[in-house]
């Protein structure tokens, strides 16, 4: 059982809240944070239904300015680079060289219900972003100056948002608020709903979502920034394979694998750039002239290599050698530093520091996640041969062999592998795959002294629980 802790220094969150909705009219629109998601005050809708929502530029802006909030620069976010760090460090990618005592509590698995990171990285911009896609959804419905193709197409946006912060939520915490308007009475008051139920809220969320949205990019100048039905498919694909839905699972991933509009970008050193063809749904950056991917800065080790504040983080050794040898994501994703006969290995699949011709973007989605989707409700089916095939089309753009894998236990062990190396430092992958098959455990326990069973729920952070009891009872593990 870990105890809570009192630090001297822990600051006082001001919780990002659902009733901050911060706007520029016309061409740019910032959410910024104010008070609690469980602690919120009266909204501001009727000065946003009726001046941002007036035409179709302004109720862009608003959906825009969500993500320009999750790519901004100096943003405390979970989209900002955090999910990848702490989960990474929370699992079995990376360690930490940090003197921040909320970073080393995700490295050493023993955080607390006070760690200030829980908060404001992951519970509070996603309920942020949730209130905002909420706010957006009741202003479309009560606006008449919008024309009905781009009404429809913000509302799916606004949809998937939703679902999208759900989904992380749901999978960091267990069972969370579902929030599913802007009723600050409500929403002050929410119970934790069961997982299923918010499950079923996101499958809902997202198959409104598809069937509102554009099929092409060209509502968004025909860059790959904004959701449309494609990304909607990619999550839901996403979801019944957390679910265990093998058939949904196929079915959706299958959709984006037999659509032209994408294909795996066979050099490994443009994945990552801007509308590459393998991506599915990205972030711009934004906010010149820090046009940068945060990842660069996080994860890219000077010639001094990792230290205690800045660049705090390293590959873990574990990760390094579980690469294969003629790799080329070996080579082609992880630097290498040497600092005085130390080598320090970092995750390089983005590169620029000095983005200023904005050739990278942020990854959100990507066709490679929906071969090993497909390979994995296949193999689950008993399809092996058709799980191996899916398999073999990431390893022979790697410059591997086909995969020996012979029977199901074995191609999912090796569907495991491929997810590791192909997915490292993305959106969390690695540690969510380590919970939903039930591998934590055995992965962790030997590499982490501090592991136990209950750690694979992040705490409801505390001041949250002591604005809203009813968030009442704390995760397994937690006081």
């Amino acid at each position: 059982m870990k105890n809570r802790f009192n630090h001297t220094k822990n600051l006082h969150w001001k919780k990002i809240g659902l009733n901050c909705f911060f706007y520029f009219l016309i061409s740019a629109l910032i959410f910024t944070s104010c008070d609690s998601f469980v602690e919120i005050g009266v909204p501001h809708d009727e000065i946003i239904n009726k001046t941002v929502f007036v035409d179709d530029a302004t109720a862009v802006a608003a959906i825009s300015g969500i993500y320009s909030d999750m790519l901004k620069s100096l943003s405390s976010s979970f989209t900002h680079g955090y999910m990848e760090q702490y989960t990474g460090l929370y699992a079995d990618e990376l360690v930490s060289f940090a003197s921040s005592l909320n970073e080393q509590q995700f490295a050493s698995n023993e955080l607390e219900e006070t760690n200030g990171a829980v908060a404001v990285n992951f519970w509070n911009p996603a309920y942020l972003y949730i209130f905002n896609a909420n706010t957006i959804l009741e202003g479309l419905a009560e606006n008449e100056g919008i024309t009905a193709a781009t009404k429809s197409q913000l509302e799916g946006e606004a949809k998937f948002m939703r679902a999208f912060c759900h989904f992380y939520l749901l999978n960091l915490f267990g069972p969370v608020p579902l929030v599913t308007t802007t009723d600050f009475r409500l929403n002050n008051t929410l119970s934790r709903s069961p997982e299923s139920e918010v499950y079923e809220q996101i499958i809902t969320d997202l198959t409104e979502a598809k069937e509102l949205m554009y099929e092409d990019y060209s509502f968004a100048g025909d860059e790959r920034v904004r959701p449309n039905k494609a990304v909607a498919i990619a999550l839901l694909a996403r979801v019944y394979l957390y679910t265990g839905d093998w058939a949904n699972a196929e079915a959706y991933a299958s959709m984006l694998i037999e659509d032209n509009t994408y294909e795996l970008e066979p050099d490994l050193n443009r994945v990552f750039w801007g509308n590459s063809t393998e991506a599915i749904w990205q972030l711009k950056p934004v906010f010149p002239p820090r046009y940068f991917v945060p990842h660069t800065y996080q994860f890219i080790l000077d010639y001094s290599g990792p230290s205690t504040n800045g660049n705090t983080v390293a590959l873990r050794d574990t990760l390094y050698k579980a690469f294969e040898e003629g790799d080329k994501r070996k080579t082609d994703w992880v630097g290498s530093i040497d600092d005085d006969g130390e080598i320090f290995y970092y995750s390089f699949k983005y590169k620029l520091k000095d983005n200023s011709s904005l050739s990278e973007y942020l990854m959100v989605f990507r066709l490679a996640e929906q071969y090993l989707i497909r390979a994995e409700a296949r193999a689950q089916q008993g399809n092996t041969s058709g799980a191996k095939a899916d398999i073999n089309v990431i390893r022979s753009r790697a410059g591997l062999p086909d995969t020996e894998a012979d029977g199901q236990a074995s191609v999912l062990a090796a569907i495991e592998q491929e997810r590791r190396i192909e997915l490292f430092t993305e959106w969390g992958h690695r540690w969510f795959d380590l919970k939903r098959t039930g591998r934590a455990d055995a992965v962790l326990a030997p590499l982490k002294p501090n592991w136990e069973p209950t750690d694979v729920l992040f705490p409801i952070p505390l001041q949250e629980i002591e604005n809203n009891p009813n968030l009442l009872p704390q995760n397994p593990g937690y006081n």
